[in-house]
């Protein structure tokens, strides 16, 4: 089975028609085990806020969504073990610890990270991880 490390950029597809949830919607169709760092949590429950607050979502879309991210990605990881090497990267690369926790994660497994995220990626390029961060599609594509 595939796994990969996703952010929450893919994960609010899952829940809000964007133009990437058919991408987002086929790492579940194709079984692909999704892990992430428990910082997806916050990340993700304030992206559904700002939808619900933009109109793309109601608040009963808005619970459903928070309370269900599990289901989607059974493996949310501890923070604890990541937090200092993503802060050692994050100097390395003059890029957020935030993201960096996620490469971090992605590193530790040896697994890519998929993300929608065009600058993350950018950040990225040129550096030993430049292969591990991805675009969704990208990724998609290649396996």
């Amino acid at each position: 089975m595939k796994s990969v490390v996703v952010d929450a950029s893919v994960a609010v597809c899952w829940f809000v028609r964007e133009a990437a949830t058919p991408s987002a919607n086929q790492l579940i169709r194709d079984g692909v085990s999704m892990i992430a760092p428990a910082l997806i949590l916050p990340e993700f429950a304030n992206a559904v806020w700002k939808k619900w607050r933009g109109g793309q979502m109601d608040a009963t879309q808005s619970e459903i969504a928070v309370r269900e991210i599990n289901r989607f990605i059974p493996e949310i990881v501890d923070m604890a073990k990541l937090i200092g090497p993503a802060s050692a990267l994050a100097r390395e690369t003059d890029h957020s610890v935030y993201d960096c926790i996620y490469v971090t994660l992605a590193r530790q497994r040896d697994l890519a990270l998929v993300t929608l995220d065009q600058k993350f990626v950018a950040a990225f390029a040129g550096t030993n991880d430049a292969s591990r961060v991805v675009l969704l599609n990208n990724w998609l594509q290649a396996s």
